[in-house]
């Protein structure tokens, strides 16, 4: 197999940064090996409420940081507030099946 790194002009630069951006996120408590099917990078999926916040605190754009949010409200027992994270989420990520299907089971539910 040939290193077709060393024949792309910027192939060693991509893993320089690739590298930085792990170490940062490592910095901020996120996990690479929690990290949504879309990408985003993601915290545990045991982390606490706190954590969570804190998270969507430092990204705020992020929708998969609301949708686990939600789910540890939820877990906590906490219906309004799981609904309020998923609508942060929803606005986010309109067209994301996940959350919205997540927000419909919650509004539906009886507490």
């Amino acid at each position: 197999m040939r290193n077709t790194l060393n024949r792309t002009p910027g192939g060693n630069w991509l893993i320089v940064v690739a590298v930085a951006a792990a170490l940062g996120a490592a910095a901020y408590g996120y996990s690479t090996t929690t990290a949504g099917q879309d990408g985003t990078g993601a915290v545990p999926t045991s982390a606490s409420v706190a954590e969570l916040t804190a998270a969507t605190g430092r990204d705020p754009g992020n929708p998969a940081l609301w949708k686990q949010l939600a789910q540890a409200h939820r877990r906590a027992g906490d219906r309004t507030a799981a609904i309020s994270a998923l609508v942060r989420a929803a606005r986010l990520a309109p067209g994301d099946r996940e959350i919205n299907a997540a927000l419909r089971d919650l509004a539906d539910s009886r507490p």
